[in-house]
């Protein structure tokens, strides 16, 4: 067998050898890819039933509010969706907004309509005065405006704040 021969035989063997590893690491990735997905899987799921015990307990919570053996809980929920309420109304101050009477979402002062439900916003809840109107910083730039007045609306809004309108 001649210097030739057995360079292409090792050469040969080299080369199994490599398809071999390739095929191995081929593998391994997908087995890793599977396993990863499977586990994405089972976390999804996981959350939906926790999603699910949340609802029941919301449930069960409205339709027997004077249940005793869950009083303490009960009451530890109240307070905390008071505590929630209140830094809510510290925040809205803070960035100088007020909230819709209607369904609650924050809007800035001038506002003449809710952006997000439509109502429309009386006068005395949205004054306000006209220094702290003039300290305020300068928004984003507006994504679009209202086909109607044309007035800027921000990204998010579903109507107009100063005539009502529905954005598309």
């Amino acid at each position: 067998m001649g210097f030739m021969d057995k360079f292409k035989d090792i050469a040969g063997k080299v080369g199994d050898k490599v398809e071999q590893t390739a095929k191995s690491a081929s593998d391994s990735a997908q087995k890793m890819k599977e396993k990863s997905r499977l586990k994405r899987e089972i976390s999804q799921l996981d959350t939906e039933i926790n999603n699910l015990f949340i609802s029941i307990g919301k449930k069960f919570m409205e339709e027997n509010p004077d249940n005793e053996a869950y009083a303490d809980l009960f009451s530890q929920i109240t307070e905390k969706k008071s505590l929630i309420e209140t830094t809510q109304a510290q925040l809205t101050a803070l960035e100088d907004k007020v909230n819709c009477p209607n369904c609650g979402a924050p809007l800035s002062k001038d506002a003449k309509f809710c952006d997000k439900c439509g109502a429309k916003i009386e006068e005395a809840v949205v004054e306000a005065p006209a220094a702290a109107a003039e300290e305020a910083p300068a928004e984003a730039a507006p994504a679009k405006v209202c086909p109607k007045c044309g007035a800027e609306v921000a990204e998010g809004q579903n109507f107009c704040e100063k005539c009502g309108e529905k954005i598309e």
